[in-house]
């Protein structure tokens, strides 16, 4: 179990320190969804809007593009944000591994290996392939997720 100290509601799980934000959502949120409570921060936010010129230029409208590419190296794309709160609600249920499900070489389950050994779980990826006898090797998102050590199960 994580020791909370709690005037900071900081999570300490051997080396990773996170700390849990208190979140209060928008207030266009409607009240029959649940809302979380906390998050994490694993993002760099804000990320930047840049004008798309190429596209701009040919249609004569403006195309503006949120660049979500830039939110974090390993966790980057719009996955980071759902797992600040995914994550956070793990963390403060006491939880000590997570488990996510993907094709072989998965964003998500690269993200979510990644980001839940930053926080102290131990993350578990159920994988889809055609062959569950051959190793796949070291290649793109497999390689992430066996570099920070997760435990990899192939279906």
């Amino acid at each position: 179990r994580p020791r909370i100290h709690q005037s900071k509601l900081t999570l300490l799980r051997g080396f990773a320190s996170v700390e849990l934000k208190k979140y209060d959502p928008p207030s266009w949120v409607p009240d029959h969804l649940v809302k979380p409570k906390c998050r994490i921060k694993l993002a760099h936010l804000p990320t930047p809007v840049h004008q798309w010129d190429v596209a701009s230029a040919s249609l004569k409208t403006d195309i503006w593009i949120k660049r979500d590419d830039y939110t974090g190296s390993e966790l980057s794309g719009n996955k980071v944000r759902k797992l600040e709160f995914l994550l956070a609600d793990a963390l403060q249920q006491g939880c000590d591994s997570v488990i996510t499900v993907g094709g072989i070489q998965s964003n998500h389950c690269r993200a979510t290996a990644s980001a839940a050994r930053r926080c102290g779980l131990e993350p578990h990826v159920i994988l889809r392939t055609s062959d569950t006898e051959k190793d796949p090797g070291l290649v793109g998102n497999l390689m992430v997720e066996r570099l920070v050590g997760a435990n990899i199960h192939l279906v």
